[in-house]
């Protein structure tokens, strides 16, 4: 699994959550949820979050709003997974706020988490099953890094797989170049852009001219994935 970030408006949910991300496979990460555009700009920074999760307690609320507001806020993480996490007690009291994904309720085991993590993948268009993300009859597994198509292996280098991932993650959703090196690659190198496209032609003849398609060039703009 990859990283999931928390953006911790109650630290004592915060804590749980973290423990159950890590029972999941996770790597749990924090983000200052106390400065919303400073969490928005970590989350922009990492390479690959897969998912975000902000918790909220009793008190959270109006302060887990601004930082959900503040990261949907941002259109290269529009597509990102998001949960809010909160406790049986500030459930009453704490407003869903607008662009959250899924909620969850504590107390809550792995298996219940994993379930949210699976639905709110699959609001931004992504089908998940256990640790493999399918486009119809092509399935990448996250944990084991191999790639099928109909059952049949298509050989991946490391860069490319994590290109598809994110790509199928963030379905529909158009990156420039620029973009794709930031969250795919992990920096912004200047001049680098070429990588994009060379990456992208490797990966498109490697899935074939059914899956191979699905990765459309938007012209003078960069790549999506299209479901």
């Amino acid at each position: 699994m990859g990283v999931a970030w928390l953006c911790a408006c109650d630290e004592p949910v915060a804590a749980t959550v973290a423990d159950r991300l890590a029972e999941l496979g996770y790597t749990p990460r924090r983000a200052a949820a106390t400065d919303p555009e400073g969490a928005a700009a970590e989350l922009l920074a990492a390479a690959e979050p897969e998912i975000a999760v902000v918790t909220a307690g009793l008190d959270g609320g109006p302060l887990a709003a601004e930082v959900v507001a503040a990261l949907r806020a941002r259109s290269a993480l529009e597509g990102l997974p998001l949960l809010l996490a909160l406790d049986a007690a500030a459930l009453a009291t704490t407003p869903v706020p607008a662009g959250v994904d899924e909620v969850l309720v504590l107390p809550a085991g792995a298996a219940e988490l994993r379930l949210r993590i699976a639905r709110a993948w699959q609001r931004t268009g992504a089908t998940v099953d256990g640790d493999a993300i399918a486009l119809d009859g092509l399935r990448l597994d996250v944990a084991t890094y191999e790639t099928t198509i109909d059952g049949r292996p298509v050989d991946l280098t490391p860069m490319e797989h994590r290109l598809l991932r994110f790509l199928l993650t963030h379905p529909r959703r158009v990156f420039t170049r620029e973009a794709l090196l930031d969250r795919v690659w992990g920096y912004d190198h200047y001049g680098a852009t070429r990588t994009v496209d060379v990456q992208v032609r490797r990966l498109r003849a490697k899935l074939g001219d059914d899956y191979g398609a699905a990765i459309q060039t938007v012209r003078a703009v960069g790549y999506r994935l299209q479901r």
